[in-house]
């Protein structure tokens, strides 16, 4: 099509048309061809051409079908552009394939190795600039092993779709084409026969890759079933950080393949990275978790259980289980970096069934001494929410120990919430499908939103300690408190606070509205044989009066 269009954008001469347009030549305008935004669009490419006296490109896309079109501005004379629009589809389409074909590996369908080089550039060249961090993890797949016969070439295709998928599954959105939000996503490439390329365009620290790599690694090791048959996978590791490691593409790959080499044939040590300070810190932590490892297969592991009152009578609740681990493996180690390494081995799995399982065991035998209304929270970690088979592993327990689902409690952090609101809440209405409730842990200091929370299947909300320490003295503190039981009082939840260590956080607590608490004191985390004497303590206890709170 070929137009004369004067600069207020009405049509002086048709050149150039389907017959259709030809055909109303006289007072045809732009409006008759194209939908409002692109005329708009138009025009001010008509000015732009007028002013700047240059030739002017642009594309557009047709929405009801789908093609695309070339809107050439070539200015003729003081106030008249010649619009020339080509139908470049076709172009596009031919593009688009000979980019795939250049770029994508056939297989998987993931980007190749040139495909990844180019996108890491942009990353260590922005990353440069903004002195920032990332990371290159290399994968390689030791020989395919079914324990009957070598796999034909079909085969070893199929076990490496599946490997790509699982990549696909274990990151977030990867290989986005949004450059301007890059940072947020993965960049995932087959780059050999039998390796794997990840980028991680944005971390705080090698902790950040090495958590990533644990992830995949465990991912990968998984048996593909094949035809009935079970493949063995060998995977192994190494990571390259930006900028200790290379400060571009070649550099970077070369010192990620090194350590993946360099970590073939250790059992213990499936990744390394080429820093030599991060690889010192990983076999500390290979050591931690060879501890937690032994100390599952010993059974060394106790419980403790800590009360939840009811805050008017404060006749106990629920108890809460607690996981302690044994005497002299805590070191100089925080429970909190245990429960990490924990989470990034993988162990957390079995250690939580353990827990599980356990806990549902006791409660069975408080029930035959006659507290049949009380009810046991249990602690789920991220990696265990989201497990496939998650609610499985819970029915199979419940069935084996003789408990019902309404007598348990799972207990979640609001990031695990979120992240289960991206699938709709699956891992957490599997639970309730059991009967379980749901507790959202250390309320106050995640980042769910409040379309997140009311959206889900959670009973409760527990009110995180750091609300709690301050809330006799702290103006802020208590408005935040209040706020949060009126909250939950909306979403028709109920309300514990967890930290109560004073008689007036008690009482302040209990007149704003807040339903159970949970804190010293009332009492310490007991052993089970101290609980039963708890329990028949509260049951026999009067209801607080206002003095007493």
């Amino acid at each position: 099509m070929v137009l004369l269009v004067a600069g207020d954008g009405s049509i002086r001469t048709v050149l150039e048309a389907p017959e259709s347009l030809r055909a109303r030549d006289a007072g045809l305008t732009l409006h008759d061809i194209w939908p409002v935004d692109l005329v708009e669009r138009i025009k001010a490419y008509i000015k732009r051409t007028l002013r700047s006296r240059k030739v002017q490109t642009d594309e557009a896309g047709s929405r009801e079908d789908g093609r695309s079109f070339e809107f050439i501005y070539v200015m003729q004379g003081r106030d008249r552009v010649l619009l020339v629009v080509r139908d470049v589809s076709e172009v596009k389409t031919n593009q688009s394939r000979i980019r795939q074909l250049a770029y994508t590996d056939e297989v998987t369908e993931l980007p190749n190795r040139e495909f990844l080089f180019g996108e890491l550039q942009k990353i260590t060249d922005m990353q440069r600039l903004k002195e920032g961090r990332a990371a290159l993890i290399c994968i390689q797949l030791g020989q395919f092993d079914d324990h009957s016969h070598e796999l034909v070439a079909s085969q070893q295709d199929a076990v490496l779709r599946e490997l790509a998928s699982r990549l696909r599954t274990q990151l977030r959105r990867i290989n986005d084409a949004n450059e301007d939000d890059y940072e947020r996503f993965s960049i995932v490439a087959r780059t050999d026969f039998r390796q794997f390329c990840i980028v991680l365009p944005s971390i705080e620290s090698g902790e950040n890759a090495e958590a990533v790599a644990d992830r995949l690694l465990i991912s990968l090791r998984e048996p593909v079933t094949l035809e009935n048959r079970s493949v063995a996978i060998r995977p192994y590791g190494g990571v390259s950080l930006f900028p200790q490691d290379g400060t571009d593409p070649a550099t970077l790959f070369e010192n990620a393949v090194s350590a993946a080499e360099d970590a073939r044939g250790f059992q213990t040590a499936p990744f390394k990275f080429h820093s030599g300070t991060v690889r010192l810190r990983t076999l500390q932590r290979q050591d931690l978790a060879h501890q937690l490892e032994t100390a599952l297969e010993r059974e060394e592991f106790t419980l403790t259980y800590l009360p939840v009152v009811d805050a008017s009578s404060h006749v106990v609740h629920s108890v809460e289980a607690l996981l302690r681990w044994p005497a002299g493996m805590l070191g100089k180690q925080s429970t909190s970096k245990i429960v990490t390494m924990a989470e990034r081995t993988g162990i957390i799995v079995p250690i939580g069934e353990w827990v599980l399982r356990h806990a549902c065991e006791q409660l069975a035998r408080w029930r035959e001494e006659g507290h049949s209304e009380l009810r046991i929270a249990v602690n789920l970690t991220a990696q265990e929410l989201s497990r496939a088979d998650l609610a499985i592993r819970v029915a199979q327990i419940l069935e084996e120990t003789g408990i019902g689902g309404t007598d348990l409690d799972f207990e979640i952090r609001e990031h695990m919430l979120f992240r289960d609101a991206l699938k709709q809440f699956a891992a957490c209405q599997s639970l309730k499908a059991l009967g379980a409730g749901l507790i959202l842990d250390d309320y106050g200091t995640g980042a769910c939103s409040l379309v997140h929370m009311s959206e889900s299947p959670i009973d409760a909300i527990k009110i995180d300690n750091a609300f709690i320490k301050n809330l006799e003295t702290n103006d802020r503190d208590q408005a935040a408190c209040s706020a949060a039981i009126r909250f939950a009082e909306g979403l028709n939840l109920d309300v514990i606070a967890e930290g109560v260590e004073t008689r007036a956080q008690a009482q302040f607590l209990r007149a704003a509205g807040c339903h159970y608490l949970q804190g010293f004191l009332f009492s310490e985390p007991l052993a089970e044989d101290q609980v039963a004497d708890f329990l028949n303590r509260s049951r026999d206890a009067q209801p607080a009066t206002e003095e007493d709170s």
